[in-house]
């Protein structure tokens, strides 16, 4: 069977706008909640998620992944790669972007970020490192499921970064620009240089984020003149690149049917045009 991989920013946008992020797990409100914080998916669904991650048929995929994004070598050399093992390493971590809602101001306390999936590290035998994306299965209550591999390990490595911040430092991606950021103490702190732009060295409160990305994203939210004229992060929908191999019926091929829903919401085809990281395997 032939996997389709999205580009990282391609299948974040189909993530949002598919009814797996629709079957997300309802994450209770908690008092941090109220000071932007994102709720956190419980110990079950880490534990499920990363069963999912390290399931069988997703390392025999890994392979294929790694052996096609190579792109150099002999089809032998290739073979050899794909039959290497690939490993799923690392803790699985929650991925969160930026929240419309935030950006709106449409709530008091709003939370920056909103969850996305879940990912985990994976590695090949000469070092390269994808990220395994999982989130819950809408056919198997209580499952969760791969629905990604994306080159680079941008979650797991912006996670561990924010975390040695400090206790309940959240990590959390601006996509439209590639932005990460922690969330710690009401600070919106810097995780890669597409932050430091944003933000400064120093970064800003969260009060003077949400000015900031209101002032980025407001005009471009569903239900805006910008929306409603079909512009996304200034191009026209129709050309967004989002198409797939015909007679591909894998989940993450059936996420890009959604792509439209959150390219609406926040423009995120300047990120889309940005970003391609991914590959396709033959498993």
């Amino acid at each position: 069977m032939t996997h389709f991989r999205a580009p990282r920013a391609l299948a974040a946008i189909a993530l949002a706008g598919s009814g797996l992020l629709a079957a997300a797990p309802a994450l209770a409100a908690t008092p941090a909640a109220a000071a932007g914080v994102p709720s956190a998916p419980s110990a079950a669904d880490v534990t499920a998620a990363a069963a999912a991650a390290k399931a069988a048929p997703v390392v025999q995929t890994l392979g294929g992944f790694f052996a096609h994004g190579s792109g150099q070598g002999s089809s032998d050399a290739r073979q050899a790669q794909a039959a290497a093992p690939a490993r799923v390493v690392g803790d699985t971590v929650p991925v969160y972007y930026l929240n419309p809602d935030f950006v709106a101001a449409a709530s008091a306390g709003a939370p920056v970020a909103k969850f996305a999936f879940m990912a985990t590290e994976a590695d090949a035998a000469d070092g390269r490192k994808a990220s395994v994306w999982t989130a819950p299965d809408p056919h198997n209550s209580g499952s969760w499921a791969e629905i990604n591999i994306a080159s680079g390990s941008d979650e797991t490595d912006h996670a561990a970064a924010a975390a040695a911040l400090g206790r309940g430092a959240v990590a959390f991606e601006e996509p439209q620009i590639r932005a990460w950021y922690a969330l710690v103490d009401g600070q919106v702190r810097p995780l890669n240089p597409d932050a430091v732009r944003s933000v400064g060295d120093a970064g800003i409160t969260l009060a003077q984020y949400q000015q900031v990305v209101h002032d980025r994203y407001a005009d471009k939210l569903p239900g805006t003149d910008y929306a409603k004229a079909h512009l996304l992060g200034g191009f026209d929908r129709g050309t967004a690149p989002v198409a797939a191999p015909a007679g591909d019926s894998t989940p993450t091929t059936a996420l890009l049917t959604g792509a439209g829903t959150l390219l609406a919401a926040l423009g995120l085809a300047t990120a889309l045009l940005r970003r391609r990281r991914a590959g396709r395997s033959t498993a």
